[in-house]
């Protein structure tokens, strides 16, 4: 049964006891969608999103886009030649007739055909490939009220207004337009504010007004791109930064001399990759958060594993690369580059370790 034969097959009620199998937490249902704790990478946020029109997922933490095979793979572990071990693993679990497995007509398939298959399979369809526009006039209904918490922050009213950054007071939320370089709106996310909002379903999320979610596929967008391009092309240099905060705070202390842009995660997707050569860029600066305590942790070694493997390997054929690493507790634990203010980010500039050269 190949991936698409098994897809054909599922129904929603299909997808909820595979889910359940895995022991996902549902933290969220509606009529479009559900949430649930991130279970593709073994996480325990409530940030995989399953879209009930189009029965796909969405990862927003570390995974992105995926299907029902995505994500068992990431729950078994499983590597991506291994995609058939997916297939019957649902076909049990589901007692649907896997040739496979034996139980129907056994077929005989190589492995290499296996792995032509899968990647076939996984490719983006035509029609994701492309960020649609939503009606900017949708953003009338919020407030331009500007948080203090945020200016306290390093992010000042001029770079809100800049950004369009919005308030909703009935969710108390404040509201984060996505724009893609041509400033058509392509999403909309809220970053949460109540304790209890925070802790069950992130700070960060699609926003919903009324049955709609104004969500996007963030692998397809660097946001920032459309204020910074200029400044980026002009200095052919790109500073990649996990958050959208990130991009207010340099943009407060550099104002149209701001490279940056946020990945909206700590995963360099190959979309966003074609991007970034397509600027022109020479060197592209990685600037994550902090994620490790102490330089000789394991947490350390594979944090600085995961930038290679996600952002590194995938840029250094092609342009310099360079990283922002806090060596001498400049930064707290989980802090941005950006975070500790101007001072701060210039000695890690000034330090910034070269990892790899086109040249």
């Amino acid at each position: 049964m190949t991936a698409q034969e098994l897809k054909s097959k599922l129904t929603e009620d299909d997808i909820k006891k595979l889910l359940e199998l895995m022991g996902a937490t549902f933290y969220y249902e509606d009529d479009d969608m559900w949430i649930t704790d991130t279970i593709c990478h073994h996480g325990t946020k409530p940030k995989l999103y399953f879209y009930k029109d189009s029965m796909s997922f969405h990862c927003y933490t570390e995974c992105g886009q995926l299907d029902i095979i995505g994500v068992v793979m990431g729950y078994k572990g499983y590597e991506q030649e291994e995609f058939q071990k997916a297939i019957n693993w649902i076909s049990v679990k589901l007692n649907l007739d896997n040739h496979v497995y034996g139980f129907g007509k056994q077929e005989q398939i190589s492995d290499w055909e296996f792995i032509k298959k899968y990647k076939k399979n996984k490719k983006v369809k035509p029609k994701d490939k492309i960020l649609v526009p939503y009606d900017k006039n949708v953003l009338n209904i919020f407030q331009h009220f500007y948080c203090q918490s945020w200016i306290e922050e390093g992010i000042s009213v001029e770079t809100m207004k800049k950004y369009n950054i919005l308030y909703s007071t009935w969710q108390q939320k404040i509201i984060i337009p996505h724009y893609d370089m041509n400033n058509n709106l392509v999403g909309v996310r809220s970053r949460a504010l109540l304790p209890d909002d925070i802790e069950l379903f992130g700070k960060y999320a699609p926003f919903k007004i009324g049955n709609k979610f104004y969500n996007h596929s963030l692998g397809l967008n660097l946001f920032g791109l459309n204020h910074n391009i200029n400044a980026i092309q002009k200095k052919r240099k790109i500073m990649l930064v996990e958050a959208e905060k990130s991009v207010f705070q340099t943009d407060t202390m550099f104002g149209e001399d701001n490279f940056t842009v946020a990945l909206c995660g700590s995963n360099l997707t190959d979309y966003q990759k074609g991007i970034i050569l397509m600027l022109g860029v020479r060197e592209v600066i990685i600037a994550l958060d902090k994620q490790y305590q102490t330089l000789d942790s394991d947490e350390c070694k594979n944090w600085s594993q995961h930038i290679k493997d996600k952002i590194i390997d995938k840029l250094s054929p092609f342009v310099s690369v360079s990283v922002l690493w806090d060596s001498t507790n400049l930064l707290g634990y989980k802090d941005s580059p950006t975070d500790r203010g101007k001072e701060t980010l210039l000695k890690l500039m000034e330090n910034k370790i070269y990892v790899g050269t086109n040249q």
